[in-house]
């Protein structure tokens, strides 16, 4: 009897360890579960606070700012769900919230006016990697249903001209370089392939336009600087010519009569 009772009571010590240890390790496994969806949605504020800090060198409209804001919001209320005791989390919430107020009251900027040209290949680099960035989490909204079809379609188009803004800033750059080096060949190759691009597109923006007419103006100024170029070699052509005749006329041998 004493025997069973020991039987019994060590099966029932080796079941309670048992069990003990699959809720540890299912307690360590929705710990760490936990800690990687905070670490994920720790990224998302940090992404879109690195894209609204850099808005000073892209004009994002107001539909694409409360988007940012909104990811922030998303994911600040998800990691105090996670985990309420985090004041510092709670309080920033409450400021983005108090942010996406304030700017539902402001009025639509007008991007064009704010777009500021890259001043090296560098920044422009750094310009097309933002864009590239911003109309991601864009197609991510547009996923989740957050920013609806007819939004999605006019603020991606925006950020494709943006692309392409910057894209003729810097082909501009290139041919005004090319043509102060007298590669006139390649300037004008720069150049008309810009023309070219740009002369398809029906929606160009004020500053598309504008650079449009730079591209025609430079190509018009460097077939002109070719033409007088080559009007000054056929002159400096012709008057070696003329010399080297008068010279011949000079030291022709004399004919006797």
């Amino acid at each position: 009897m004493k025997l069973t009772l020991m039987i019994i009571a060590i099966a029932v010590l080796l079941f309670l360890m048992i069990g003990y240890n699959i809720i540890l390790q299912y307690k360590r496994k929705a710990e760490t579960e936990k800690r990687l969806i905070i670490i994920k949605h720790r990224k998302i504020i940090e992404d879109a606070e690195e894209l609204l800090i850099n808005a000073t060198s892209l004009p994002y409209s107001k539909v694409l700012t409360l988007v940012l804001h909104s990811r922030m919001r998303d994911s600040l209320t998800a990691i105090l769900q996670l985990d309420p005791s985090l004041p510092q989390v709670r309080q920033r919430l409450t400021n983005v919230k108090s942010q996406m107020a304030q700017l539902k009251e402001m009025p639509a900027q007008i991007e064009d006016n704010m777009f500021r040209s890259p001043n090296s290949d560098r920044e422009a680099i750094v310009l097309l990697q933002q864009i590239k960035k911003i109309r991601a989490v864009l197609r991510v909204e547009h996923a989740k249903s957050k920013v609806n079809t007819q939004t999605f379609v006019i603020e991606d188009r925006k950020l494709e001209l943006m692309q392409l803004n910057v894209n003729i800033d810097n082909l501009l750059k290139r041919a005004y370089e090319a043509r102060a080096t007298r590669q006139f060949g390649s300037c004008k190759q720069l150049l008309r392939k810009g023309i070219d691009t740009l002369n398809n597109i029906n929606d160009k923006n004020e500053s598309l336009i504008t650079k449009q007419q730079n591209l025609v103006s430079l190509l018009n100024e460097v077939n002109e600087q070719l033409t007088q170029a080559s009007s000054d070699d056929l002159k400096d052509r012709q008057e070696k010519e003329n010399e080297k005749n008068e010279l011949d006329l000079l030291f022709q041998p004399k004919q006797k009569w």
